[in-house]
C-alpha cells in the first residue's frame, strides 16, 4: 500500500509498504480521506515535540473498516468514552485518535483526554497518512453513509470545539470571543453558535476574519487596529464577553483573554504554548475568574458526529483544498506560504 512517511523536518517520502494486520482489538480502516492537522504541519516543521520520527501521520480520517480482530480479553470501558456505534465490517468511520491507558486518575475519574500516559494515532503510532491504517476498535465511530467526507473528516477538529465549548459551560446566555480564527477556532465557533450563543472573533490574518463572518460571527475584529475591549463594545456591551476561548496558544494572547473577558466569566485556553504565562494575581481575584485548559476531545466526537448528521453545523465549509495524497509535501508547504486562505487541506489516498 502507499503511505507518506515523515522522515525528518520538512522532509515526507511516498513508501510502498505492506498492507498491515491488525492485532487482537484492532481494526483495518481503508482511508477515503484525510485531513492535514496544524500538528502535523508542526510535525512536518520540526516542532512537534511528542513526533517521533519516521512516522505516518494523520488522524482526521474518514473510512471503512474491511477487517476486524475480536479482543481476546475485552478491556474494561473507560468513563466518558461512549462508542454509540461500536464499528463492523463495513461500517463508514470516523476515529477519536486518542489511545488512553485507562487505569490512570483522570481515566478513572471520565477525564481520559488529560490520560497521564495517552498514546495518539498520527503521532506515537501509524496514522491516516495511507492507504490503510490499524486503529484500536475503540477510537472507531461509525457515520453516515450520506455523509460527505468533508464533513466526515471535520469530525474530529470539530470534537476538539465542543470540548472547548463544553469547558466554558457555553449556553444562548453566553456572548463569547474567541482568540484565532484557525481550523479549531471556527470550529469552535461554529459549536457556540449551535448552543445559541453570540460569537465574535479576533485574528491577525484578514482572510481568516472573512470566514469567520461567512460563519456567523457578530464582528471579527484585529486586535493590531486598535483596544479589543473597545471594538467590542457595540456587540458586547462595556463589560465584555462572559467567555472567552484563546485559540493560539501564546503568553500575550492569553493575557489578552484574561484582560477583555467580562468580571465573573471564563477563559478557556486550548492553544498549546510551551512558554511561561504570567498572570496578575489582582486581575485574577477582583473579577473572580474561572481560568481552564483544555485538551483534545473527552467523550466529545459522539457528540460532533450527531451536530454534523442533524445539520446544526457545517465543518466542511472550512475545507479549503484537495489533494492525492502524493501531493502531501504541497500541501505543508501551501499551509505555510498562504496561511490566510488554507485552512483545511483534504487528501485522498
Amino acid at each position: 500500500m502507499k503511505a507518506a512517511v515523515i522522515v525528518a523536518p520538512h522532509t515526507v517520502e511516498i513508501r510502498e509498504t505492506e498492507r498491515p494486520s491488525p492485532a487482537p482489538g484492532q481494526a483495518l480502516v481503508h482511508v477515503e480521506a484525510v485531513g492535514v492537522c496544524g500538528s502535523d504541519l508542526h510535525a512536518y516543521e520540526g516542532t512537534q515535540p511528542f513526533f517521533r520520527y519516521p512516522e505516518v501521520g494523520g488522524h482526521e480520517v474518514v473510512g471503512s473498516v474491511v477487517e476486524i480482530e475480536p479482543y481476546e480479553t475485552k478491556p474494561p470501558a473507560i468513563p466518558a468514552r461512549a462508542q454509540p456505534r461500536p464499528p463492523r465490517v463495513g461500517d463508514r468511520v470516523v476515529l477519536d485518535p486518542s489511545m488512553p491507558c485507562g487505569e490512570c486518575y483522570p481515566c478513572r475519574t471520565g477525564r481520559y483526554n488529560c490520560c497521564e500516559n495517552m498514546r495518539v494515532l498520527g503521532v506515537h503510532a501509524p496514522g491516516a497518512f495511507a492507504e490503510y491504517m490499524l486503529a484500536p476498535l475503540g477510537c472507531l465511530h461509525g457515520v453516515s453513509a450520506e455523509l460527505s467526507a468533508d464533513a466526515a473528516v471535520m469530525v474530529e477538529p470539530l470534537s476538539i470545539g465542543v470540548q472547548s465549548s463544553t469547558r466554558a459551560r457555553v449556553s444562548a446566555e453566553d456572548t463569547v470571543l474567541i482568540i484565532g480564527a484557525g481550523t479549531i477556532g471556527l470550529s469552535v465557533l461554529q459549536v457556540c453558535r449551535s448552543r445559541g450563543a453570540r460569537v465574535a472573533v479576533s485574528d491577525l490574518s484578514a482572510g481568516r476574519l472573512a470566514f469567520a463572518r461567512d460563519l456567523g460571527a457578530v464582528a471579527a475584529v484585529s486586535p493590531a487596529d486598535g483596544d479589543l475591549r473597545e471594538a467590542l463594545a457595540d456587540d458586547f456591551g462595556p463589560s465584555g464577553p462572559s467567555v472567552v476561548i484563546e485559540a493560539v496558544g501564546r503568553p500575550a494572547t492569553v493575557r489578552q483573554a484574561l484582560e477583555v473577558v467580562a468580571a465573573s466569566g471564563r477563559v478557556v485556553m486550548l492553544g498549546l504554548c510551551t512558554e511561561e504565562i504570567c498572570i496578575e494575581g489582582a486581575l485574577m481575584v477582583r473579577k473572580e475568574l474561572d481560568f481552564l485548559g483544555s485538551r483534545l476531545h473527552g467523550g466529545t466526537v459522539p457528540r460532533a458526529i450527531s451536530l454534523v448528521e442533524d445539520g446544526d453545523v457545517h465543518p466542511e465549509r472550512l475545507v479549503t483544498h484537495h489533494m492525492r495524497l502524493d501531493e502531501i509535501e504541497r500541501a505543508f508547504e501551501l499551509m505555510i506560504a498562504e496561511p490566510d486562505t488554507t485552512l483545511k487541506v483534504i487528501l485522498t489516498p
